[in-house]
């Protein structure tokens, strides 16, 4: 272990500290060795003196600072290291060449991971972000993505949470793709409960990542900072659901502030769940109904995703394996399909996002119009035959 990732962790472990007050701390000097930054800025404080020429942030004063003091005396750092390394928990710092964050204006003081690390040199990464309390299409549409991007070699980044984060997440990993998952808190405490199998499966087959040392609950405030780290290791954001308000949109101010493109998928005027998206979208965000549409607009060629069902349509219960007989299906629905194809060939997602009912439905209703020489199907696309 650095003195360097040391001083790190010292700073990292003292009571209050947020990643605008780390940085502060962390100020050094012009023309000083980055690796020598932290250790200096720890023994400044152990000695009483502040950071050289720099604001202290709203929160800190006098009686803070006097606390950091006692705290770094009587810190156990090798106790600290230990423990991290027992629980599978390693460290990383600005000085080490794979430092993911370089150019990011609010970089965190240290990372800690579990898994494969080389995740974070992989040539694209997409962030596929959205509401907790998304829509049964929303939940498919985030598989969607998540496993078409995996299918394309781009590494799915998400926050770890219910709803659209965990289906992407999940797409990605049942494409055996590859996933990066930023964390609120520290990586040994699971949050939300009912994710734990995602966590180790990200764990297991991706990179599990954050800024928080063991044991650190989820507080409200590091759900923000964990969307600029989000943001900053993606190439792009892509938003599938958000209500007016949101952690996906905070995560899409932290895109703009780093000059990454935002995708929204366009939602039903008279869904809730979609009022944020649909917002960004006049707002000036692209709109993108597919991964398909997100490869194109990085410059990411050479893949046509499949049309097949997801986890979430055979939990819907809608039956993907439908005969041919269109009487079967809702007359409405395949009035829609059919409509839509005439004007011009169709991704079989926006169907689904024009339709009020389960994913599922559309897709068997879509394979019986093929499977009838009504459509043809040419990867996710649909035209009139």
């Amino acid at each position: 272990m650095t003195p360097d990732v040391l001083a790190r962790l010292a700073i990292t472990m003292l009571s209050s500290m947020s990643p605008a007050r780390a940085n502060w701390l962390l100020t050094g000097e012009e023309g000083m060795d980055p690796a020598d930054v932290a250790v200096a800025a720890v023994d400044r404080l152990k000695k009483g003196l502040l950071p050289v020429g720099a604001q202290a942030p709203e929160g800190v004063g006098r009686e803070m600072l006097l606390k950091w003091q006692e705290e770094l005396r009587t810190q156990v750092l090798d106790e600290t290291v230990a423990e991290h390394a027992e629980l599978g928990i390693q460290m990383l710092s600005p000085a080490d060449p794979r430092w993911p964050v370089a150019d990011d204006p609010e970089p965190p003081a240290l990372v800690f991971y579990a898994g494969d690390l080389d995740l974070l040199a992989h040539p694209v990464a997409v962030a596929v972000v959205g509401t907790r309390r998304c829509t049964a299409v929303g939940r498919t549409v985030a598989y969607n993505f998540g496993r078409d991007l995996a299918l394309a070699d781009v590494a799915v980044v998400s926050g770890l949470a219910l709803g659209v984060d965990g289906a992407a997440h999940r797409g990605a990993l049942d494409a055996a793709g590859p996933v990066i998952g930023v964390v609120a808190s520290g990586i040994d405490v699971i949050y939300p409960g009912g994710n734990r199998h995602l966590w180790e499966r990200v764990k297991e087959h991706g990179l599990l990542l954050g800024e928080a040392p063991a044991k650190t609950r989820p507080a409200r405030w590091r759900f923000p900072a964990r969307n600029r780290l989000i943001a900053g290791l993606a190439r792009g954001v892509v938003v599938v659901e958000s209500h007016r308000t949101g952690g996906a949109l905070l995560t899409v101010d932290e895109a703009i502030e780093r000059d990454r493109p935002v995708y929204a998928v366009p939602g039903s005027v008279l869904s809730a769940a979609s009022e944020g998206t649909n917002a960004l979208l006049v707002e000036g965000a692209t709109p993108v109904g597919s991964a398909a549409d997100v490869l194109y607009d990085l410059g990411v060629t050479g893949f046509v995703p499949e049309v097949s069902p997801t986890d979430e349509d055979l939990a819907s219960g809608a039956a993907v394996d439908a005969p041919a007989d269109l009487s079967d299906h809702d007359p409405d629905l395949i009035s829609l399909i059919l409509s839509e194809a005439t004007a011009g060939a169709i991704h079989v997602d926006r169907l689904i996002l024009m339709s009020t009912g389960p994913p599922g439905t559309v897709l068997a209703a879509v394979q019986a119009l093929v499977a009838g020489g009504r459509l043809d199907l040419d990867g996710s696309t649909v035209s009139l035959r």
